[in-house]
């Protein structure tokens, strides 16, 4: 169901994540396709720079220009390792100080490039005289301190070097030095500001959070707070690639269109008039598979409690179903940007199975030889499921012995179940 949000009491939290934060453009473009307004925006780090470019009004902009930076318009070859390591040690704050003092003589890579982009693409002037409340994070150096930073609290000329101090993920990108202070990136000290959002007065908050780790897990289930997480890879901190981007936008777009109702799915995106029709597949697959799960050894596969782990509270038998497809899906590497009817999605999953490679070891499999699929080497996880799903479409069901090994990998056991009830 679709939340009624009131723009003048919205805001729209934007996290910091580098070249991932394509898959924000996305989101925003999707509020303003379902009509969301939002009066308030903040960000951290590329989210700041986001926030800034959607302050001005233009989101189409901001698109295009995602759609051609490249990692040549952004850093150096010699930086990419860097990144990879600040990127984990944003979800490790203990180990801040340490990494910037094995990294001292680095004084980060020449970012004119980058800062000469995001000069072109930035007015201040046009930020100041929109109606949009805008904000973001920086770090002080050396204490480390969270810096909150309102428009109204910038002097004039200053947004920029904010942005930029935003966006200083040391030793990659230099510090950034304002009014005699030396800034460091703003996920540093809080990678998703929701609570300048709610400083600020907002009653509902739309947080987008695009970090390694989860910013802020105590907000996940707030009624005032969507809080929005990627429901697949985005890349890395420095996949600047106009591909990639794209891709990253199809997914962002998706992700909202899920969280406020207007498709279904979890990890995957389903159209939602063509999931109600599911409702009694649906309901007979649940029953199936709690009797099934029932019918194990208490020390067996917890199917439920798996199925469940990124299942929101008060899910329905439909959210059930759909992410026991999911599981056949992620396994056989579906694309995620598509949204699908069931239709679709099984003839998919049918087209991505390996029938003939795993038809080789049907011999075996009917012996109740199932560890064969799991032995080192083991084969593609597609082929595993292909075989699981040929012994079961045979034989009707795992045989005892089959079922003690299954116990010990339940992800793939839920993927055969789900098939031999679909195809």
């Amino acid at each position: 169901m679709q939340k009624h949000l009131i723009p003048s009491e919205t805001a729209l939290v934007l996290g910091g994540g580098g070249a991932k934060g394509a898959y924000q453009i996305g989101a925003a473009r999707a509020l303003d396709a379902l009509g969301i307004g939002y009066s308030r925006i903040y960000g951290t780090s590329i989210g700041a720079l986001n926030a800034a470019m959607l302050a001005q009004g233009d989101p189409n902009a901001a698109a295009a220009l995602w759609q051609t930076l490249r990692l040549s318009d952004v850093v150096t070859p010699e930086s990419i390792v860097l990144a990879e390591e600040a990127e984990a040690i944003f979800s490790r704050p203990d180990r801040l100080l340490d990494f910037i003092s094995r990294n001292a003589q680095k004084k980060g890579l020449d970012a004119t490039p980058l800062f000469s982009v995001m000069r072109e693409a930035i007015s201040e002037e046009k930020i100041r005289a929109g109606r949009m409340q805008f904000g973001l994070v920086a770090t002080r150096f050396p204490s480390l301190t969270k810096v909150e930073k309102r428009l109204e609290d910038m002097a004039p000329g200053s947004v920029c070097d904010w942005l930029e101090a935003s966006a200083a993920c040391y030793p990659v990108l230099p510090m950034k030095q304002i009014a005699g202070d030396r800034y460091l990136d703003g996920g540093f000290s809080d990678n998703v500001p929701v609570e300048m959002a709610i400083r600020a007065g907002a009653r509902h908050i739309i947080a987008v959070d695009i970090g390694r780790v989860q910013a802020h897990t105590e907000y996940t289930l707030r009624p005032n707070v969507t809080y929005i997480r990627t429901s697949q890879p985005l890349g890395g901190l420095l996949t600047f690639d106009p591909a990639q981007s794209k891709r990253n936008m199809t997914l962002g777009y998706n992700d909202v269109m899920r969280a406020f109702g207007r498709l279904r799915g979890t990890h995957y995106s389903f159209d939602p008039i063509d999931a109600q029709l599911l409702r009694a597949r649906a309901r007979d697959f649940v029953c199936f598979l709690t009797a099934y799960e029932a019918a194990m050894d208490k020390d067996g596969a917890p199917l439920f409690s798996l199925l469940e782990e990124d299942l929101r509270a008060g899910c329905d038998e439909i959210d059930y179903f759909l992410r026991a497809l999911e599981f056949c899906a992620q396994t056989l590497s579906l694309d995620p940007t598509k949204v699908y009817t069931f239709a679709s999605i099984r003839d998919a999953i049918a087209s991505a199975l390996p029938l003939e490679q795993a038809g080789t070891m049907l011999g075996s499999l009917l012996g109740g030889r199932i560890g064969v699929l799991f032995a080192p080497p083991q084969p593609d996880r597609k082929v595993i499921l292909a075989g699981l799903h040929l012994v079961l479409k045979r034989e009707g069901r795992f045989s005892a012995l089959a079922m003690h090994t299954l116990g010990a990998f339940p992800r793939e056991l839920i993927c055969a179940l789900t098939l031999r009830y679909i195809l």
